[in-house]
């Protein structure tokens, strides 16, 4: 039954809105891990290549993606760094909470 909701749901929002939305937030994402002095390795220069997917790099992989964790943001550690990724279902404070706890994380050893 959720599955079927959830198709329906999505239906009704339309993939193009939830593509737009999803698009819309990685680029705030993207600006404010910029500003904040994280490198964005995924590629930014070609706005028809943005995915909803960002790479950030990371030496601590692990450390960083436990300490989001506690804080209640989901990432996926990658070799390079971590994988952050935007959709519907999020918001500019999950962005701005992501950001807060990456700044955690440089005041650790």
């Amino acid at each position: 039954f959720a599955l079927g909701a959830a198709a329906d749901y999505l239906s009704r929002v339309g993939t193009e809105r939830v593509e737009r939305r999803a698009l819309e937030l990685n680029r705030l994402l993207t600006g404010r891990l910029s500003a904040a002095g994280w490198q964005v390795l995924s590629p930014l220069e070609d706005e028809s290549a943005r995915s909803a997917e960002t790479l950030v790099a990371c030496a601590e992989r692990g450390r960083v993606v436990a300490h989001l964790s506690r804080r209640g943001v989901a990432v996926t550690q990658k070799p390079e760094g971590i994988r952050v990724a935007t959709h519907l279902f999020n918001d500019e404070d999950d962005i701005a909470r992501l950001v807060a706890a990456l700044a955690e994380t440089r005041g650790q050893n």
